[in-house]
């Protein structure tokens, strides 16, 4: 009983100083969003000239809310998928001096492995050149064309080879600002591979496999406290032999105006032919996670045109792949429904969606139906909050 109380007061204290922290971060904000190199979409020339070295290093701005961390997933050819990612701080508890790894294993057989595992802030080691990041023997180090992760924890290990199937991509600077140009509050974000190939081995439960298949790599980091600039967010990408679609909509807090900021990427047939913000998201068929704390859209649509090339899709829940929620993990399940009214807990999603959809370019006309994943990531809306009223940066 001592011990439960003891972790009951940790939840309570770190609750309360993220509500406290929250209050005194938007006192006297601005509501002013600076995207950076954002709207228009470049010519395809441009679009496919990469990204240096140091857009996927580390960004070190200062600041107590100063966030980063490098992902990469994969699928391969056997069935199986793994995500990976190198964090700091964690996120799970950002009061401590801590950074994570995060390595989760989904097997063709059902087996599924969740892991966020902390590691102190000190082992934490990242270049300001180019990829070059570690937590102890956990690393990730490359360039393009070609990056290689190596994790290990208990029963799970990996040692893959990404290797570029497209060139590196950012929207100008990869940045959005929030506030003053002198407060230097960003939200940062490069894709160093929107599509790769994958090879190397796969170690899960003291086997060791051989893998192939596909994967993606990207990079974000922030410096401001983001629940006070971002409410909620989608993200996603789909791929199939000629199609690499990534699509975004970042929803900005109340304080920043309620502004929808949309992102469509797409490449055909190894060629990255756009970058738009001309697209409308809408999610609905709202419901309750699987621990009953957060509501979460099971349906996605979103449409967008620009430069002669337009498409449209839908995306319908199959399965609930993951769920971090920094609530319901400190407080037992009587609590959460409690607080969850009257705190704005971040919590993340990632889903396994069907999805259809039709790509028009020219006279072309390309129709997509298939499997792919999508995330839902809360930071400022309240249990069971179903988020209205966001609308698009007008254009």
């Amino acid at each position: 009983m001592g011990r439960k109380k003891s972790i009951l007061m940790l939840a309570m204290e770190n609750l309360i100083m993220l509500a406290v922290a929250k209050k005194l971060f938007q006192r006297n904000r601005t509501v002013q969003i600076i995207p950076v190199g954002m709207f228009h979409s470049r010519p395809e020339e441009e679009l496919n000239k990469g990204i240096r070295p140091e857009d996927d290093a580390l960004h070190p701005y200062s600041g107590r809310f100063y966030w980063e961390w490098w992902y990469f997933d994969a699928s391969f050819d056997d069935g199986s998928r793994c995500v990976l990612e190198l964090q700091t701080p964690n996120l799970l508890n950002v009061f401590a001096d801590e950074c994570a790894m995060l390595f989760n294993v989904y097997m063709p057989d059902g087996r599924v492995y969740n892991n966020i595992v902390p590691f102190p802030g000190s082992m934490w080691k990242a270049s300001t050149k180019s990829c070059d990041v570690s937590i102890g023997e956990n690393t990730i180090k490359g360039n393009f064309p070609e990056y290689r992760v190596c994790f290990k924890h208990n029963n799970l290990a990996c040692d893959l080879t990404f290797e570029n199937l497209l060139p590196g991509w950012t929207r100008g600077t990869g940045e959005v600002m929030f506030g003053f140009p002198e407060r230097k509050h960003v939200f940062g974000w490069v894709v160093a591979q929107p599509r790769a190939s994958v090879t190397g081995t796969l170690t899960v439960d003291g086997e060791k496999r051989q893998v192939r298949g596909t994967g993606y790599h990207d990079h974000n980091w922030g410096n401001g406290f983001l629940p006070s600039y971002i409410s909620h967010w989608v993200w996603g990408r789909l791929t199939t032999d000629r199609v690499t679609m990534i699509f975004a909509d970042v929803c900005t807090s109340k304080k920043c105006g309620k502004y929808k900021i949309p992102v469509i990427f797409l490449a055909i047939d190894g060629s990255i032919v756009l970058e738009s913000a001309n697209a409308r998201f809408e999610v609905s068929d709202y419901r309750f996670d699987s621990r009953g704390f957060q509501v979460y859209p099971a349906k996605l649509e979103f449409k967008f045109t620009e430069r002669g090339i337009s498409g449209s899709f839908e995306m319908n829940f199959k399965e609930e792949l993951e769920m971090v929620n920094t609530l319901a993990e400190k407080l037992p399940a009587s609590f959460i429904k409690i607080f969850g009214k009257v705190l704005a807990a971040p919590a993340y999603y990632r889903f396994l969606a069907d999805y259809s959809g039709t790509i028009r370019r020219g006279d072309e006309v390309v129709e997509l139906n298939g499997e792919t994943h999508w995330e839902y990531m809360v930071l400022g809306l309240k249990r069971g909050e179903i988020p209205e009223g966001w609308r698009n940066i007008p254009m």
